[in-house]
């Protein structure tokens, strides 16, 4: 065989994941990616983003996740907030993902076309269009690629000091990237026991006493990087973990089955992803006693325990299916997650895939495995090419992603709450009403609900309506997160627009001022502070709000704003100037 070949076809999954998702290159940015790149300002100005890396994402006082942030700092600053470029990173770290995949598997002996093939089930599985197509989840991207080098790295370089440094700073950047990274301290010694175990070596005692002279200085690498995280974690968060999960866990019967059920449906999604990938995948909690998916999702993650166990003649697939489970225990609820009402997600399947890929490439034995097999496998594939390929233009924008996600689970909290939104934010108040109305009837509480009616409802003009629907909102916010805060922010911006709308001057700036005391740089509140000078003729405050929304904005909505400030001062003029009576 032309050495040329084997290489080309190891490189091919790369190539492929790279072709399959060039579409995703020519979308928007959808869901979390407006707070990061849009609304906030906090990644783009060079007096703010220092400052942000050193705190928690809005969405949970348990995210410290620096490093992707400062990958969007670098991008926003090459690319001026074109969504291309972020998108065209998070493709790219997906190739290089798939090509770590087919690195593993060859450093676990896997023959060119066993490593294509495991490179193949990663680049193709349909549970990552979420991580490739959404700009926020470069967490689970660059993780992904530190954890898999470190991996690699771990029994590669000869000098055990130079290792340890190297596989330490692999886990402290992966460590920057997500927190559940400190899955490397039982993920490394298992997949260095399993590519010793594939280099025909056996582990009886004197072997192992070898393995693990060799193996340990990795794992010393790993001590002091995850000293240096936890100093870090605790000066941001002020704490290492605060309990703010949104799953209910329930008594201890009930969270057995949580777990059990959530770790079913990953197995599941691993296994058959086909039509039943999502944005939200909802289920009440507490898990009641009678959940008949919760027992089978139990009794599967048990066989499955068992089953490799059983297979321990077979050491290297039992030992990275273990590694696949580990990958899986952080997000199973064992300690219930900060997932809204959304059990499962399937960007938490990135690992468990690659771990399932390498597991099935130690199995291929050439020219021994039958037909049936590879043909199920070809199957397999092209049926994912298909799936990814359907899946990825609903990603291009927030309308389609959304009303995707609301006819899969319309009873989702959240798919309910971003359709209703974007309905709004796109100017559809006829249908944001005709579809909010039963949403509120099923849920009469939920503030995100009656906000995004409410702007529907100023827009059409009802104003008295929207306004009490806002004044509810600000009553049922309570707490000081960041997305409280936020929220409450935001809230108090549309509240003083419709004040601005029924001529309550005094009133809509009060509120526009709490707004900017809640959320400084979310620069709405400072644009509509600026019409209301405007109209009040205090042009000196007006400039100094619309100098303060020129710097924050971003280039896209500093052009609009300047643009109705524009038709506002037209207007005015058009006022207080004398008609010429001949005309």
């Amino acid at each position: 065989m032309n050495v040329r070949f084997p290489r080309l076809l190891l490189l091919f999954p790369s190539w492929l994941a790279f072709v399959l998702y060039l579409p995703a290159l020519s979308h928007g940015l959808v869901w979390d990616d407006l707070y990061f790149l849009t609304d906030q300002p906090y990644l783009r100005d060079p007096g703010l983003w220092w400052g942000q890396l050193r705190q928690p994402l809005f969405v949970s006082g348990n995210y410290f996740r620096p490093l992707p942030l400062l990958t969007f700092v670098a991008e926003a600053r090459l690319g001026v907030m074109n969504p291309f470029v972020f998108h065209l990173v998070n493709v790219l770290l997906h190739a290089l993902n798939t090509g770590l995949v087919v690195a593993l598997a060859r450093r676990l002996g896997c023959g060119a076309m066993a490593a294509c093939g495991a490179g193949l089930l990663f680049a193709l599985h349909p549970a990552l269009v979420e991580s490739v197509c959404w700009v926020s989840d470069r967490f689970d991207l660059l993780m992904a690629v530190f954890l898999f080098a470190a991996l690699w790295t771990g029994d590669r370089i000869r000098h055990g000091a130079v290792r340890g440094l190297a596989v330490g700073s692999l886990f402290f950047l992966a460590l920057l990237s997500k927190e559940t990274a400190i899955i490397l301290l039982a993920l490394l010694p298992l997949f260095q026991m399993a590519a010793w175990r594939a280099s025909g070596q056996p582990l009886r005692t004197m072997d192992l006493r070898l393995w693990l002279r060799r193996a340990w200085p990795a794992w010393v690498g790993l001590l002091p990087a995850l000293l240096v995280y936890l100093i870090l974690r605790e000066s941001a968060l002020a704490g290492l973990y605060q309990a703010d999960a949104q799953m209910v866990a329930g008594n201890v019967l009930q969270h057995l089955l949580l777990v059990g059920k959530t770790l079913g449906l990953y197995l599941s999604l691993l296994v058959w992803p086909f039509g039943r990938i999502s944005p939200v995948h909802p289920a009440p909690t507490p898990v009641m006693p009678g959940d008949v998916a919760a027992w089978l999702g139990l009794a599967a993650t048990v066989l499955l325990t068992l089953m490799l166990i059983w297979q321990r003649r077979r050491p290297v697939p039992v030992l990275l299916g273990l590694m696949g489970l580990v990958a899986l225990a952080p997000v199973s609820n064992l300690v219930p997650l900060t997932i809204g009402d959304n059990l499962v997600q399937d960007r938490y399947l990135l690992l468990p895939v690659a771990f399932a890929a390498l597991a099935l490439a130690s199995l291929w034995q050439p020219g021994r495995m039958p037909r049936r097999w590879g043909v199920a496998w070809m199957s397999w594939c092209v049926a994912c090419a298909f799936s990814v390929a359907l899946a990825i233009p609903h990603w291009a924008g927030n309308l389609t992603l959304w009303r995707w996600a609301y006819a899969q689970a319309p009873e989702s909290h959240v798919a309910q709450e971003n359709l209703l939104g974007v309905l709004a934010n796109a100017g559809l108040d006829e249908e944001a009403l005709a579809v909010g109305a039963p949403m509120l009837a099923r849920r009469p509480e939920q503030p995100a609900l009656m906000h995004n009616m409410a702007l529907a409802e100023m827009r059409l003009g009802r104003l008295a309506a929207a306004e009490s629907r806002v004044r509810a909102v600000l009553s049922r916010l309570s707490g000081d997160s960041p997305k409280v805060r936020m929220d409450r922010s935001e809230a108090w911006n549309l509240l003083g627009y419709i004040l601005m709308g029924e001529q309550r001057r005094d009133e809509a700036e009060r509120a526009l001022r709490e707004s900017v005391t809640l959320s400084p740089y979310l620069s709405r509140p400072h644009f509509n502070l600026a019409l209301l000078y405007f109209q009040q003729g205090r042009d000196v405050e007006a400039e100094r709000e619309m100098a303060f929304v020129r710097r924050y904005d971003t280039p896209q909505m500093a052009a609009v704003h300047e643009a109705r400030l524009r038709e506002l001062r037209a207007t005015l003029a058009a006022r207080i100037t004398p008609r010429d009576p001949q005309k």
